[in-house]
């Protein structure tokens, strides 16, 4: 991963909560965000790419998020979808 790279999903960084299992991280359970959690809804669809985890999920407010996960770099970011 370039520092490009890098500099970008940090630039979306979020907080996220999983539930636990034989391997970190599992299915995501809510997201942090404006100061609290949001639950997650629904994961629409979940995919493992060369250096990353990512997850479609619906937040309980009706919000779409992609929300990736970087294991070397311990860092969960996320953006808005339609």
């Amino acid at each position: 991963m370039d520092k490009q790279e890098e500099e970008g999903l940090r630039a979306f960084a979020v907080r996220v909560g999983c539930h636990s299992g034989a391997s970190y991280p599992g299915t995501p359970t809510w997201v942090e965000r404006d100061g609290g959690r949001v639950a997650v809804d629904a994961v629409e669809a979940a995919w493992r790419e060369e250096e990353r985890l990512g997850f479609r999920v619906r937040l309980r407010d009706a919000t779409h998020l992609l929300l990736y996960y970087v294991p070397e770099l311990d860092l969960w970011s996320g953006v808005h979808v339609a």
